[in-house]
């Protein structure tokens, strides 16, 4: 059975994306991602070049740039884990790092706002109405040897697949990426694939509803890993403008803006992809994938605007944050998710913290050790996982937990003592 190995050179820098090395928040253990990670996916598909890179969230880095101090740092699953702001920073959304977790502890809920054709598997059928981290993790093969053996009938149908779309035969192409996928659900690429071929099929809502789960997930392909699936450019960019024509005509229609932005995003092109969302957010609020891509790409637009300057970090993070009372965080606090569950944080003196979630199948979700960082950051450390909050204890007793690095709009969490 495949599994991401951190413990071998093989997937040191060459595999993850520097931008996620450094990133606060992130999970290792295999049971947030499934079989297939979409960081190892261009180990198993040698056709795929890679993901999104583009140095996300440029506004909190430049913010914290007067920071950052050359450190050794190590990828997650290594000797040492989070070693301040000044070395690590937030990268995309934080279920991109954190996987199935990032849903599993109830700090986000989703539901997919667009409607995907759904896959029928050997065992179950894919409805796209959960990330496609959270589903991956339910469709481990039992044994090695059954791993090997769908591995094997999944990349035989989806080379049949990639030739009938090379050739422009694209009900082909469907019809053998569904039997790829019913081998290996969990594989993000083939979903990922899946809705282009939808989209080259012209079904722009279904191609949405397929893309939705696979971004809550992890971010998309990169331009050269799309473009070589076609025989020349010019017929992708030919799909392309009779997709931009139909949203042009269709300005009320919210799915095909979202997947016009994932496209433009492909592309490179940050600021039509900006306004892609930015419409998706007025149409359909309660899609927050785009709301959060929307945020992301805002901050991560170049600009002309100079890094913020200060010669004594010490008094600009005092400026930036306000001092907190660290003896007054150990205790029982208690949070409601935004599917009306309850999530428990404990916390004991000196350092011992639990992290419960009555929607998660075993209750107890992380458990580990806390601390506070030097600009007052709350780290909650795992064996095998870490959460980095941006707290901030209100007048009336309550606690306010946001994932650091998180996109704006982002409510986070309120804790109460229980």
């Amino acid at each position: 059975m495949w599994r991401p190995d951190f413990q071998t050179s093989r997937y040191r820098s060459s595999h993850y994306s520097p931008n996620f090395l450094y990133s606060m928040n992130y999970a290792n253990r295999p049971g947030a991602w499934g079989t297939r990670p979409w960081w190892g996916t261009k180990h198993h598909h040698t056709w795929h070049k890679g993901r999104w890179d583009y140095g996300w969230n440029n506004h909190w880095r430049n913010r914290y740039r007067h920071y950052h101090r050359p450190v050794s740092y190590y990828p997650p699953g290594y000797r040492s884990y989070y070693v301040g702001p000044a070395a690590i920073i937030p990268w995309g959304l934080a279920s991109w790092t954190l996987g199935s977790l990032a849903y599993d502890i109830g700090y986000y809920s989703y539901r997919n706002p667009y409607y995907a054709p759904p896959v029928e598997t050997y065992t179950t059928v894919i409805h796209y109405s959960e990330p496609l981290s959270v589903a991956a993790t339910r469709y481990e093969p039992a044994t090695e040897a059954l791993a090997l053996s769908n591995a094997e009938k999944s990349s035989a149908a989806l080379q049949i697949s990639r030739a009938s779309f090379t050739e422009g035969d694209y009900p082909a192409a469907l019809s053998a990426v569904d039997e790829a996928i019913s081998y290996e659900p969990g594989d993000s690429t083939l979903h990922e694939y899946r809705a282009l071929v939808l989209f080259a099929l012209g079904r722009y809502g279904a191609a949405a509803g397929v893309l939705n789960p696979v971004l809550a997930s992890g971010p998309g392909w990169d331009w050269d890993t799309m473009i070589d699936l076609y025989a020349s450019p010019d017929r992708y960019t030919d799909q392309l403008r009779t997709l931009e024509d139909h949203v042009l005509h269709h300005a009320d229609q919210a799915d095909a803006h979202f997947l016009l932005g994932y496209h433009y995003l492909v592309g490179g092109h940050l600021d039509d992809a900006y306004a892609m969302f930015d419409r998706v957010h007025e149409l359909q609020p309660d899609d927050t994938v785009a709301r959060q891509l929307r945020s992301l790409v805002g901050d991560s637009i170049p600009t002309d605007e100079p890094l913020l300057e200060k010669t004594d970090a010490t008094e600009m993070a005092k400026g930036e944050k306000p001092s907190l009372d660290k003896a007054a965080l150990p205790g029982v606090w208690e949070a409601t998710s935004a599917d009306g569950k309850t999530i428990t944080l404990s916390m004991a003196e000196p350092g011992g913290f639990s992290w419960t979630y009555e929607g998660a199948s075993e209750g107890e979700v992380l458990k580990g050790d806390w601390s506070i960082d030097e600009e007052g950051f709350l780290v909650l450390s795992g064996e095998d996982v870490q959460l980095v909050g941006d707290i901030t204890l209100n007048e009336d007793g309550s606690l306010h937990f946001l994932l650091a690095g998180s996109p704006e709009g982002d409510p986070g969490l309120v804790f109460r003592r229980d």
